[in-house]
């Protein structure tokens, strides 16, 4: 990607939490191939440090856990910039460890922010989610829909609370604290490396397992998804350019919203499948549509989603039925990831 001419001189150190994650990850290998001196804090629950082989002997890996203030402020330590990712991503964990997910972002954000104050941080941009919109009203949804916590007894909504009370943090520390901090609402990222508590590996395991192919409600859901190359490339604008400096913005693609029907149909005729659906209860909480306003990112920062729907789902799944094939090659006692 071509960033505009307005960005300003490459950063040249950057921490990012949560570096051995999905997006952490490429996030990482292309702040390293933009020159920058970049440290990865990860306690790998979830990422992995094969995630980063590409650039693994050209990082600084510190890993430690989110919620130990002394942990992140050691890793925060000569740094200008902060991309803070860490958080426990995938609705399954939402569902199952609500407890942990709360600690794991409460606890993070608060200890990011005091860290990145105490040691003269320049900037923070902090991944935030589509999440906080909770059920929206408006489409597409732009970044002054009220942020929502519709039932606090579901624990679906755990996640989307740790993201609100983030933003709440951030821009009231930094304001405090002396750093500027950028909010990046993240919409329906994918791509390899994703994890398998999401809707598209949950679909490319049962396609090439032959498993039963079970959608969630009646696939009416809608969300536009984005591919994690674009993703990256709204988070390097956010870290580089003058405009971004305590801003709000919505990341993803308005190109195509599609529902959960067209979805499995398009990676059907990817595998060269088709399969009939079986069609379960919704759980209670999935919000039935998505699709972000995407105007003022576009129109302050020059983002543009460049990957189309179809070239970055056939990459998504020929990634997955790799590692799958290889996983289920396996003693049948290890543990699958997606089991985890």
């Amino acid at each position: 990607m071509k960033l505009p001419d307005k960005s300003v001189p490459i950063l040249k150190t950057a921490l990012v939490t949560g570096g051995g994650g999905f997006i952490g990850s490429y996030l990482t290998e292309r702040l390293v191939h933009r020159g920058v001196s970049v440290r990865v804090f990860d306690n790998f629950w979830r990422g992995s440090e094969l995630n980063l082989k590409s650039v693994y002997d050209k990082i600084d890996r510190v890993k430690g856990d989110i919620r130990n203030p002394d942990q992140v402020n050691t890793a925060m330590k000569g740094v200008d910039t902060v991309y803070h990712l860490a958080s426990i991503q995938g609705t399954k964990f939402f569902y199952e460890y609500p407890d942990l997910v709360l600690e794991t972002g409460l606890l993070g954000n608060l200890n990011v922010a005091k860290a990145a104050g105490h040691n003269d941080v320049k900037r923070l941009i902090y991944a935030s989610s589509s999440e906080v919109y909770g059920e929206p009203t408006i489409f597409p949804t732009p970044e002054n829909h009220q942020l929502v916590v519709a039932d606090p007894s579901n624990p679906r909504w755990s996640y989307s609370t740790t993201k609100i009370a983030g933003e709440v943090i951030f821009k009231n520390f930094s304001r405090k604290m002396g750093f500027s901090s950028t909010i990046l609402r993240i919409h329906n990222a994918y791509g390899p490396r994703m994890g398998w508590q999401h809707v598209i590996p949950e679909f490319c395991r049962r396609i090439v397992l032959g498993e039963e192919f079970v959608i969630q409600g009646d696939g009416s859901e809608t969300r536009s998804f984005c591919f994690v190359s674009d993703i990256v490339d709204g988070m390097i604008l956010a870290g580089e350019r003058e405009e971004a400096r305590n801003e709000t913005f919505n990341l993803g693609s308005d190109v195509l919203e599609i529902s959960v029907n067209e979805l499995a149909k398009r990676l059907m005729t990817i595998a060269g499948v088709s399969l009939a659906p079986r069609y379960v209860p919704r759980l209670a909480g999935s919000t039935p549509r998505r699709k972000p306003d995407i105007s003022r990112i576009r129109n302050v920062l020059g983002y543009e989603p460049r990957v189309s729907l179809d070239e970055g789902l056939e990459t998504t799944f020929r990634w997955y039925k790799k590692e799958i094939t290889f996983l289920s090659t396996r003693d049948e006692n290890e543990r699958y990831p997606w089991s985890q």
